[in-house]
């Protein structure tokens, strides 16, 4: 089994299996409910091993953890009896995709951007001759995505900083009688700032002129 979690989907469900026990003394076939998952892994149409949920896993720092432990928000669902999706980005997402090659991946049991852009070997093969294509395609979506979210965050912290400076700026002089930290908290603005532009935040320890005259410089550009 694939040591890979974007491959790997878990469906919990509810089987009905036979009580030995309870049938030999009742003397006809007696079953109970169980709680298993089948573990679903994308690209394979026929491997779909169905384990009891909460039968051991592994051992983690010598404790056992269960199917339903491993995955617990989809055992929470199963529970509530609500839909049960598969973590990550949904391939509707993809613009790349067709609604027709969606379909076709999620029959391959591929639910995801993260599954597809994760695939390989005989489980990628199972896609077709475009397997590939849309494997590098998945992954340069991912890559374009993270590097927007970082450009947010960057975005944020930059404003959060602004907003802390521009207070600290109108403060009563007993909120500002520190001039050493009113500078040290003007360079990390500008470093920040410089970083937002460059991606890099400057070396050293440069003084705050030479950080103004940078950001200045880069600004001007």
């Amino acid at each position: 089994m694939t040591n890979n979690d974007a491959l790997v989907v878990p469906y919990f469900k509810n089987v009905a299996v036979e009580d030995k026990n309870a049938s030999k003394l009742a003397g006809r076939p007696i079953f109970k409910d169980m709680e298993v998952v089948e573990i679903r892994i994308a690209g394979d149409r026929n491997y779909a091993p169905v384990m009891p949920a909460h039968s051991m896993w592994r051992r983690i720092d010598d404790e056992p953890v269960s199917y339903a432990q491993r995955w617990p928000e989809q055992y929470a669902r199963f529970k509530a009896h609500e839909e049960q999706v598969a973590s990550g980005t949904p391939l509707s997402e993809l613009p790349f995709l067709t609604e027709a090659k969606r379909q076709e991946l999620r029959g391959l049991k591929v639910y995801t951007a993260e599954a597809l852009a994760a695939l390989d070997g005989k489980n990628l093969a199972s896609l077709g001759i475009n397997g590939r294509e849309m494997k590098e395609q998945a992954a340069a979506y991912l890559a374009k995505a993270g590097g927007a979210a970082r450009d947010v965050a960057m975005a944020a912290e930059i404003a959060t900083l602004r907003a802390e400076l521009d207070a600290m700026r109108r403060g009563t002089p007993a909120e500002v009688a520190d001039p050493d930290a009113a500078a040290d908290d003007e360079k990390e603005s500008l470093k920040v700032e410089i970083a937002g532009l460059t991606g890099q935040r400057p070396r050293g320890n440069p003084s705050v002129e030479t950080l103004r005259d940078a950001l200045r410089e880069l600004q001007a550009v």
